[in-house]
């Protein structure tokens, strides 16, 4: 089993199918006590970019909003870049 950590990384970077990120996730519990990853603002604008440059849809954006938002092990740079997050989702 991965660990949760790449998992992360690979949907926040849009990496692979979500639906298999997504369950692959679901092996690990919800609440964390502490982040396991910390997103860059550079993390989300090189994905902003992908979607505008047309290499991801804009449905992928969204569901990896709706993924990673509100998670305990999920910790932003700033809580502008979480708002972004909560916007999309």
């Amino acid at each position: 089993m991965r660990e949760r950590k790449q998992i992360l990384m690979d949907i926040v970077s849009l990496n692979g199918n979500l639906s298999t990120l997504k369950e692959e996730l679901a092996n690990y519990q919800w609440d964390s006590k502490v982040p396991v990853l910390n997103i860059l603002n550079q993390d989300l604008v090189n994905v902003f970019k992908r979607c505008i440059d047309d290499r991801i849809s804009l449905e992928n954006l969204v569901a990896m909003a709706n993924i990673i938002e509100c998670r305990d092990d999920i910790e932003f740079q700033n809580e502008e870049m979480q708002e972004v997050i909560f916007e999309l989702a």
